[in-house]
């Protein structure tokens, strides 16, 4: 028989899971709902902490109904819907309730929805967050009077994208851009040390400030007015990786847990990479920019290349423009006195593609070799005729074969040409049978061109076939590994491998690579000794436990996954797909630590400072019949005083125990889900608390029907 608490989260998620997420901020009156209009984010913080394979992203926005036309008297409610970028896991929940701020608890969907729907009947001061798909997020907030505001914080970690030099973290742009007017006040607060160090923005030439107060500390501060103006940005810092390897460990009692990111080619001696960019720009066949084209070639010259890689550029124009007759070393002063040089009115707006082509193949052949990245957005050489004349032209120049890897970013204007039984749009006949030819890669950009930029960038040094990642140490073992990234299939060499692990045992820690490059197998061992350099908090299993979930939500799903979801996701405060984040208005709900941000992990703090003897237990919890609660009191405590109580998540009393004077240190309380009136309590998280003179120790318990 299904549990009916099962019954609700699967109906609930069937509904829910229709929904398709949008970026779209709206206020409307829940008594009236059908006057929606856009809403505003007045002020937006954003705050970023490295803790690994992730960074942690906490977005501090206040909310307003600014422009709208409801009635003065109306109290409404805010809807926020947005994406996270995959892999990423929701933390945390703040409301500002006046000066209080009202910590989000995590409960089963249909519990917190319940609640929810029932505070705004009443009129109070709710917050509700809900995953609503794999990558999609839905915050209600309630009341916004009109003239007022509301403040929130949203807490995630999400995963770092690794680069030979740099780890760069993506922000949440689009969540700022569903506001219906600019925001005023946006900035970036982020922290760094010995570890991470050099932070920078991406594409902005603005620097951080160093800055001193009580909510964030030391920290490092920068604004982004101009958000709006980019479709992208990226938080970066020097990549703190030792020879290519990046290990943090986190060791409890009986076990520990592991994160790791390594690229490939740390096992291997790779040729560098002699690379001339070819630019051939149309205005009218794209969205994209002359300057959004250099800014995404200097990204990735930055994040891809090393000082021992050597670049040129070569750009269409009556005559061909060159930013230098030799080749440069890819360091980063180079790179930045070549685009301080090349700039967007260097380019043209037309395309002289053969000419650009010719001039780029003979420039190669006469200088060593090399590799063609051609960055393309032009047509005039779609239909076959013209197409194979020029790839027969092409062919008779070379003397030796020069692979092309060609990014085609032609959006708009399309032309297309039909033949062979087949459309093709733009130059994509010329340019597929180029790359075959040259034994390079074809490869379409439609959005994200800078993105697009990366992923072609990664196919020049090849890739690894049947690659192997294998972790152990000497002393124990390795097990329950989740894998975030590469494909024992085939791996780019500077795409890098990230797996998350549990292990058992002491150091030495193993790492042990293998596979193919190039029809030619290697192999690598690789020996970490000091456990202490390498420690780290708890925020790696947490790490874990996400994507062990992500996992199961993956898979085929039954009522015994559900619950191991629910009960994994409000232990460690994950979300997940049957979990949502509470906020209410309730004294047990007002957090006294909620008062600082320095960029770390933080969890509920829900003991005082008390004899550490003192400790409070349940089982089993969650619990469907019965739990006993075991309360242990240190010797030097006197029952006299305290009372044992268990409150709802509205901070209502719903049972109070009675302790016999006489009993021991160790008291074993049973709560059969019943109320002090003889009812059955609702399904939901209650919280259990022993208050005595000066302290107060609570326990969260999950009670299912």
């Amino acid at each position: 028989m299904i549990p009916r608490f099962t019954k609700h989260l699967m109906l609930f998620f069937f509904i829910s899971g229709a929904i398709f997420a949008q970026f779209n901020l709206e206020v409307s009156d829940p008594q009236a709902s059908w006057y929606r209009y856009r809403g505003t984010i007045d002020e937006a913080t954003i705050s970023v902490g490295p803790k690994g394979v992730f960074s942690q992203v906490s977005t501090y926005l206040t909310f307003s109904a600014k422009g709208t036309s409801f009635p003065t008297s109306s109290q409404l409610e805010i809807v926020l819907r947005f994406d996270l970028p995959e892999g990423s896991f929701v933390t945390d929940l703040w409301l500002w309730i006046g000066d209080k701020i009202s910590k989000g608890v995590i409960l089963d969907t249909w519990t917190a929805s319940s609640i929810y729907e029932g505070i705004v009947n009443r009129r109070r001061d709710p917050a509700i967050l809900m995953k609503k798909g794999p990558r999609s997020y839905e915050l209600r907030v309630y009341p916004l009077l009109q003239g007022g505001s509301r403040k929130v914080r949203i807490t995630y970690l999400v995963p770092n994208n690794w680069s030979t030099n740099s780890v760069s973290i993506p922000l949440p742009l689009e969540i700022l851009k569903t506001t219906a007017n600019k925001i005023q006040n946006v900035n970036l607060v982020t922290w760094k040390n010995s570890e991470w160090d050099n932070p920078r923005v991406t594409l902005l030439s603005g620097v951080f400030t160093a800055k001193v107060d009580t909510f964030y500390g030391d920290h490092l501060e920068m604004p982004l007015q101009s958000y709006d103006s980019f479709s992208s940005m990226n938080l970066e810092f020097n990549n703190p990786m030792v020879n290519g390897v990046f290990l943090k460990v986190y060791k409890k009692t009986n076990e520990g847990y592991y994160q790791l990111s390594l690229f490939p080619n740390a096992s291997l001696t790779v040729a560098k990479k002699k690379v001339l960019f070819l630019i051939d720009y149309d205005s009218r066949k794209s969205s994209a920019t002359r300057k959004q084209v250099l800014d995404g070639i200097k990204s990735m010259l930055r994040t891809n290349f090393t000082g021992g890689d050597q670049f040129n550029i070569f750009y269409s124009g009556l005559n061909i423009g060159k930013a230098s007759n030799d080749w440069l070393g890819a360091d980063s002063a180079t790179i930045e006195a070549t685009f301080y040089k090349v700039t967007e009115n260097s380019l043209s707006t037309y395309s002289n593609l053969p000419t650009l082509l010719k001039e780029g193949y003979d420039y190669i052949t006469k200088n060593n070799g090399g590799v063609v990245y051609f960055v393309s957005n032009s047509d005039q050489v779609g239909s076959y005729q013209t197409a194979n004349q020029l790839l027969a032209d092409i062919k008779n120049i070379m003397t030796s074969n020069i692979p092309t890897y060609i990014l085609d970013f032609n959006d708009r204007e399309f032309t297309y040409y039909y033949f062979s039984n087949r459309s093709f749009i733009g130059n994509e006949y010329f340019y597929d049978n180029l790359a075959r030819m040259t034994a390079g890669v074809y490869s379409h950009s439609t959005s994200n061109l800078s993105g697009s930029m990366n992923d072609l960038a990664q196919r020049i040094s090849g890739t690894l076939t049947s690659f192997d990642l294998y972790t152990t140490l000497d002393n124990g073992f390795c097990y329950s590994r989740q894998s975030l990234g590469g494909s024992n299939q085939g791996i780019y060499l500077n795409q890098p491998v990230t797996q998350l692990g549990k292990f058992v045992g002491d150091f030495p820690f193993v790492i042990k690579t293998s596979g193919i490059y190039n029809t030619s197998p290697f192999t690598q061992t690789m020996v970490f000794q000091d456990q202490q350099s390498l420690l780290t908090d708890n925020i790696t299993e947490k790490m874990w436990v996400s994507s062990y979930i992500s996992s199961l939500e993956n898979g085929p799903m039954d009522n015994s996954k559900i619950s191991e979801i629910v009960n994994l996701s409000m232990t460690n405060r994950v979300l997940s797909k049957y979990t949502a984040f509470l906020s209410v208005e309730s004294d047990t709900a007002y957090c006294s630590d909620c008062y600082n941000d320095n960029g770390n992990f933080t969890d509920v703090k829900q003991d005082q400072e008390i004899p550490t003897e003192f400790s409070l237990d349940a089982y089993p919890n969650p619990f469907n019949s019965q739990v006993i609660i075991t309360v242990k009191l240190s010797s030097n405590m006197s029952r006299k005083n305290l009372t044992f109580k268990i409150y709802n998540i509205l901070g209502q009393v719903v049972k109070t125990f009675t302790v016999d004077e006489s009993s021991g240190n160790i008291i074993k309380l049973k709560w059969d889900g019943m109320n002090d009136g003889g009812q059955v309590a609702a399904s939901g998280v209650y919280i259990f608390t022993v208050s005595g003179s000066g302290f107060t120790k609570s326990l969260k318990l999950m009670y299912v029907k």
